[in-house]
């Protein structure tokens, strides 16, 4: 596996030389942080009672533990914020079933529990305006594991698993990394809330969406 992996990587150091700067967050190139020693990094998961993505694990102990993209910077580890993650607890969602606050009701919403909802993940980075990206590090469902989701209470937003527009499969770290790396090398800006599809609405008048009149179909 880190054969497959470490040939990946290297191909996205390749890309990485590419990029000519982040037209938001005024990054002119790709600069990595000191990667994370084995030690430090087995201390964590042993302190937290979970192992780490193998492509995130990787990375992180190869290449740069933290840097100054995508968008705000890669977020260390050891800055990871206890009030906003809670990796030793599992992550309450499946790729199915999600949390996308204009499909909920009031109600809904009033019995929502952020304090469940904010465990099983490392956060990756920010985009800015509570706009965040996720790795999900501790899931009862394996294939939620490892997946890479778009994470905004901050608007209201919810968090939405992300996906590769042309085969639907979920995200994880290393496809993460290449979407921004592919947008930003073309010159082009996009939020990684794009890669974040959502089913149809559902047909309930009561959800949020609909009587906000944001969803009229």
């Amino acid at each position: 596996m880190n054969k497959q992996i470490d040939e990946r990587i290297a191909r996205l150091l390749q890309k990485f030389t590419e990029v000519r700067g982040d037209p938001i967050c005024k990054n002119e190139t790709v600069n990595w942080g000191a990667p994370m020693a084995e030690e430090a990094v087995a201390a964590f998961e042993k302190s937290k009672g979970i192992r780490l993505p193998e492509e995130y694990r990787r990375f992180i102990t190869v290449v740069g533990a933290d840097g100054k993209q995508p968008f705000y910077g890669l977020t260390h580890l050891n800055e990871q914020a206890a009030e906003q993650c809670v990796p030793e607890q599992p992550f309450p969602f499946t790729l199915d079933d999600f949390p996308f606050f204009l499909y909920m009701t009031e109600e809904e919403m009033d019995d929502f529990d952020y304090d469940a909802a904010c465990a099983g993940f490392l956060h990756l980075c920010t985009e800015g305006c509570g706009m965040d990206s996720i790795l999900i590090v501790n899931s009862a469902d394996p294939a939620v594991y490892g997946t890479v989701w778009f994470f905004d209470f901050a608007n209201d937003y919810g968090a939405v698993p992300m996906r590769d527009e042309k085969t639907g499969e979920p995200f994880r770290f290393l496809d993460w990394l290449e979407y921004w790396t592919d947008h930003i090398t073309t010159g082009s800006h996009s939020t990684f809330a794009d890669t974040a599809p959502v089913p149809p609405p559902p047909d309930n008048p009561e959800i949020l969406g609909r009587k906000m009149g944001w969803i009229t179909e």
